[in-house]
């Protein structure tokens, strides 16, 4: 019985793939984590620090989850254009956006929480 010879393309085109769902998701948890830092500061610092101080600690992190997760889909929609009528299977485009359009919009909503806890 004779073994075939993977098809080196196809190979390729998967490792592709991966790699973009993996940087991907290398940028979820970046903006995951500056959103919980942001909110940690916020909520854990409260005496630690001058109000404007802690104020802008926290908006500055809370914009650069918001940015992660934007730049997120944006980096896989770029490369998942470029390969979109190659026959490979990758996380569709509309999860994706969903998925990172739903974090951003979470940070925002923290964003606006924080303002109306520190201005009550």
């Amino acid at each position: 019985m004779k073994v075939s010879e993977p098809d080196t393309t196809a190979l390729a085109l998967d490792r592709t793939v991966l790699a973009n769902e993996r940087t991907f998701q290398a940028w979820i948890r970046t903006g995951l984590s500056a959103l919980a830092a942001g909110l940690g500061v916020a909520k854990f610092l409260q005496d630690a620090m001058p109000l404007w101080m802690l104020l802008t600690i926290a908006v500055v992190l809370i914009i650069l989850s918001i940015a992660a997760f934007l730049q997120a889909s944006w980096r896989y929609t770029h490369l998942h254009l470029r390969i979109a009528d190659l026959d490979v299977d990758a996380t569709p485009l509309w999860l994706v956006k969903m998925i990172s359009f739903m974090l951003a919009g979470c940070s925002v909503l923290a964003l606006f929480g924080i303002f109306l806890a520190v201005f009550r």
